[in-house]
């Protein structure tokens, strides 16, 4: 019990050091970062950093590009980011082959620097798209030691049972239940009395009912919502995602 007052008290000193750390990003936060969202990443966001700047954390503003930090606290008006917002020179002035902020952007921007350009507490700033699992090099799996199966699922099927502490199946389904789910899953419908005694190998019929029409019928339908289908009538823009682009799933 001793040791609670001062970790209270501890906790209580910092308190009004992390409100007001937020208090004092709330403009950048609410009325720049989105403006530098949308006009300026870009350019200088994740994916591409002209002049070495990137925009997307007040961090990453004051670390600045190729020219040195983008902000200039002693003397705010002198910051590089407003020079290059407010130059009289199209050429020159950012964003370029854009319409230039607006002056209550501009003001926001003014006013954040002026105020000593305050960091927002955990900002964390755009994932480099190019990171994204999707594009990573897919990499063969190695199966968890400790555990048996027939094949490569079974074992990391085991592997998860035994972490869930769930009972594994000690005895192999019968052939006739197994053909069952297999139908079910892969064409939505039951065998019939002639396939249920279908005494061909597994993988034959796996292959068979992957090919057959019943199974992109069965799982169209779901790849198609993924892929956003529509097939509504309405009038002009209504039918953007409709009507018109049906030819790509026919």
């Amino acid at each position: 019990m001793r040791f609670l007052f001062p970790a209270i008290a501890i906790v209580g000193l910092a308190w009004p050091t992390i409100e007001t750390a937020a208090a004092e990003s709330a403009p950048y936060l609410h009325r720049i970062k989105p403006v530098l969202s949308e006009r300026c990443y870009a350019c200088h966001g994740a994916l591409k950093q002209k002049a070495g700047l990137r925009l997307d954390t007040a961090e990453r503003i004051h670390q600045g590009g190729d020219e040195g930090s983008a902000i200039n606290l002693d003397r705010p008006e002198l910051s590089r980011l407003l020079t290059r917002l407010t130059h009289s020179d199209p050429e020159k002035r950012m964003p370029p082959e854009a319409a230039p902020l607006k002056p209550e952007e501009i003001a926001a921007i003014r006013d954040w620097i002026a105020a000593g350009a305050p960091i927002p507490p955990d900002e964390h700033g755009d994932n480099d798209p190019r990171d994204h699992w999707a594009f990573q090099r897919i990499e063969r799996p190695k199966l968890p030691a400790g555990t048996e199966g027939r094949n490569p699922i079974d074992v990391f099927l085991a592997k998860k049972r035994s972490e869930h502490l769930l009972v594994a199946q000690t005895q192999e389904t019968e052939r006739s239940l197994l053909l069952r789910r297999l139908y079910l899953d892969l064409i939505g419908l039951p065998p019939t009395i002639e396939q249920q005694a279908d005494a061909r190998p597994w993988e034959v019929i796996v292959d068979e009912l992957l090919a057959s029409p019943q199974h992109g019928e069965r799982w169209a339908r779901h790849w198609m919502d993924v892929w956003r289908y529509s097939d509504w009538y309405g009038l002009g823009a209504q039918l953007r995602y409709s009507q018109k682009h049906l030819w790509h799933w026919r």
